[in-house]
């Protein structure tokens, strides 16, 4: 794409571009790729920028068709894997009536003519920074009501406990701990939970940090109906996701969202999907086989670097200092580059996963036939 406005910001994987003041703005998605917090590592992966502006035009365009809503509740797969009372209680609540009758809000711009490109246009929202001060975080900006503005929060959903999953290790053997998240004991790793649950990490903070419920509703100013309905709206887009990766042989067991609130009615605010859905929001499962690039962290989880990076990280718990900073400067160390066969099969689960969103979304595959779940399956699981 050329002509592109200017760049406002550059992350480890994408570029914001465009003017701070402007209706729109352009996410501009690159090959580059990180693990573990890292940022930007060595190498590239070939065109998974464009697969990953795909998949989020692709998820945005069917989250907001109100068709894409309405049977839902009734697939099989979803009262066969969780609780009756828990879909009950989402198929009745007033969010699901609302996207069954108008589709999903979101901050995308879509173009299908604009389909083919590492470019994604979408609406331009505050993101309003928390102070910081003596190591410490103020949100009092939240405490304002702002509209049009970033939710402080990573949402992350749990169909599942994946082996591996970061609430595990944070609440391990401790059944009070397990209570306060609404699990009446402690839960075993490797199951789909009967009854889903929300779980947050701050944004805008210089590492994600974990939040207990009552502290995630505080920091982001939420009343007690902005906290339900954010939950439930968490809880829909998961089990919408969950049956649209069912049918294409996919099992989705957690992912991460991110929202803006917008405009609402009574003295409440109401919530828009913002960001993007792709791959690297979702874990997924593909003949009962990781399918996501999980595999390029465990590539890197025995080497030198890791090791080093983990001290630096603890290091940067005592002394509040840059943990990537310190991996660099006190332990003088840095990621290799990939091997060239694991680059390679990188680079084949973001094209073999775009082809089949594309096709089940649009009826259209924008990589080469090459690049199936099948394929993938056979050479790599």
């Amino acid at each position: 794409m050329t002509n592109l406005p200017p760049v406002l910001y550059r992350g480890s994987v994408k570029n914001v571009r465009g003017e701070v003041y402007a209706e729109n703005l352009l996410f501009e998605f690159s090959d580059r790729y990180s693990v573990f917090d890292w940022g930007e590592m060595p190498d590239q992966l070939e065109d998974k920028g464009k697969t990953l502006a795909i998949m989020g035009k692709s998820f945005f365009n069917y989250l907001s068709r109100p068709g894409n809503w309405q049977n839902i509740f009734t697939t099989p797969v979803l009262k066969e894997t969780f609780s009756a009372d828990y879909l009950a209680g989402l198929e009745n609540s007033a969010l699901f009536k609302k996207y069954s009758r108008h589709g999903l809000n979101h901050h995308a711009v879509l173009n299908e003519a604009s389909w083919d490109n590492a470019t994604l246009e979408v609406k331009n929202i505050k993101i309003l920074r928390p102070s910081f001060d003596d190591e410490t975080y103020g949100y009092e900006v939240y405490k304002n009501k702002p509209v049009n503005a970033l939710v402080p929060l990573e949402v992350i959903f749990r169909l599942g406990l994946a082996n591996g999953n970061s609430l595990s290790k944070r609440l391990g053997s401790d059944a009070a701990k397990w209570k306060e998240f609404g699990f009446d004991s402690v839960q075993e790793n490797g199951k789909l939970l009967k009854t889903p649950m929300i779980d947050f990490s701050t944004k805008l903070e210089r590492g994600d940090r974990y939040l207990d419920y009552s502290e995630a509703k505080s920091i982001a100013g939420l009343n007690d109906v902005e906290w339900s309905d954010l939950q439930t709206m968490t809880h829909l887009i998961a089990l919408n996701l969950f049956c649209f990766h069912h049918e294409l042989g996919l099992e989705l067991w957690d992912g991460k969202i991110e929202v803006g609130f917008v405009e609402g009615v009574n003295g409440n605010r109401e919530f828009m999907l913002v960001d993007s859905i792709g791959i690297d929001e979702l874990r997924l499962l593909y003949k009962g086989k990781s399918f996501s690039k999980e595999f390029l962290r465990e590539t890197y989880k025995g080497s030198d670097w890791y090791k080093n990076l983990e001290a630096a990280k603890r290091d940067s718990l005592v002394s509040g200092g840059d943990f990537k900073a310190l991996c660099i400067g006190k332990y003088k160390s840095t990621p290799a580059k990939l091997d060239p066969e694991v680059k390679k099969r990188a680079e084949s689960v973001y094209k073999s996963y775009s082809n089949a969103v594309t096709e089940k979304v649009i009826g259209q595959k924008f990589f080469a036939e090459e690049f199936n779940l099948d394929n993938y399956s056979k050479r790599y699981l």
